[in-house]
């Protein structure tokens, strides 16, 4: 069976949501290591798309998704390939980490366009499935509104799984930023690694209308070099103790220095039951490594492969290179932990 190239789940943006599970017993057993089956259920899909359902979409979607649809072209091949990260590092990998996933690639070809989803679930999350149903509670879409609705629509009819959007709360951003740099922190050269990965870092703050009704966002940059100040240990310690035990010090050096030089008295981790810290929350993520937004957005970026020579210099660009797909495929295992339904937990 043909396995998808993991590699094309980086450099994407996605839009995030929660499956339960899929059942498909009464076409199939298994769905991840069934080609026919997943042959199958391609076919249903472009037959789907190229039927009436879409044009019926389209016909109650905006002008913006009328103009994106009508240049896509034709359908010319629907295609569903397993996918497994297992491999996507080699053998050179910088740790042992089991990085595994289970998951299925979706890809439709146009004409002039060629769009993606995934349905992803730790190795783990499938294994003592029952036989008939399958879980993959990460849905990862490259859509268009109309076409990502329809295809949502061909899920829920297929597999009689609920669709609902994945919000990432303030408190998930906070542990989601802390765990990639914790994985680029691990290696030695650790602040050199980070400059070089993650770049500047940018955090948009949210503020809710009752205090600030002509203040929708704040974004906070940090610099290369004021990211590596705020990543020493040397700064005081706030005033209150972080509910999770992070080795990062960037958020708690980040909410003590808001709350000293600009007078917020910010929860962005989520740790204080006070109310009055709830009107100011992290709604977003940005850096050259990736990007997390709370109403449900996912990029991953690594750069790409290089042809490199034998010198210490190529050596070690080919090092942050993999630490940083490792640090990624990290951040997305717990994406797919809170995509888990029932999943409370920030990470």
């Amino acid at each position: 069976m043909e396995s998808a190239d993991p590699r094309q789940l980086f450099n994407v943006s996605w839009t995030i949501h929660r499956l339960s599970p899929l059942h498909h017993g009464k076409d199939c057993e298994s769905l991840l290591d069934n080609q026919v089956a997943l042959k199958t259920y391609a076919t249903r899909l472009r037959d789907h798309l190229t039927g009436d359902v879409l044009a019926g979409i389209q016909a109650s979607t905006g002008a913006a998704d009328d103009d994106a649809l009508s240049k896509t072209g034709a359908l010319k091949n629907c295609l569903w390939h397993p996918i497994s990260l297992q491999s996507s590092l080699g053998d050179e990998t910088p740790r042992s980490w089991d990085t595994s996933f289970s998951g299925i690639l979706v890809i439709l070809e146009y004409e002039n366009i060629t769009y993606k989803a995934a349905l992803l679930a730790e190795t783990s999350a499938t294994s003592n499935e029952r036989k008939g149903s399958t879980s993959l509670p990460l849905l990862l879409t490259r859509f268009p509104t109309a076409l990502r609705q329809t295809f949502l629509a061909f899920l829920s009819a297929n597999f009689d799984t609920y669709v609902s959007p994945l919000r990432l709360p303030s408190s998930f951003l906070c542990a989601g930023l802390e765990t990639y740099l914790d994985a680029l922190r691990s290696q030695p050269g650790a602040a050199e690694t980070v400059e070089d990965v993650v770049k500047e870092l940018q955090l948009t703050l949210s503020f809710s209308p009752s205090i600030a009704p002509a203040l929708r966002s704040l974004n906070v940059n940090l610099s290369r070099t004021a990211l590596a100040d705020f990543l020493r240990e040397s700064r005081p310690a706030p005033k209150r103790t972080l509910k999770q035990k992070l080795r990062s010090p960037l958020i708690a050096n980040l909410t003590s220095y808001l709350e000293t030089h600009l007078a917020m008295n910010v929860d962005l981790d989520g740790s204080s039951n006070e109310a009055s810290k709830k009107h100011v929350r992290l709604s977003k993520v940005t850096c050259a490594a990736f990007v997390l937004g709370g109403e449900g957005r996912v990029k991953l970026v690594v750069a790409a492969d290089k042809d490199g020579g034998d010198d210490s210099a190529e050596r070690a660009r080919s090092d942050k290179h993999k630490l940083a797909l490792e640090a990624g495929q990290e951040l997305l295992r717990s994406v797919a932990r809170r995509a888990v339904v029932g999943d409370q937990t920030t990470t």
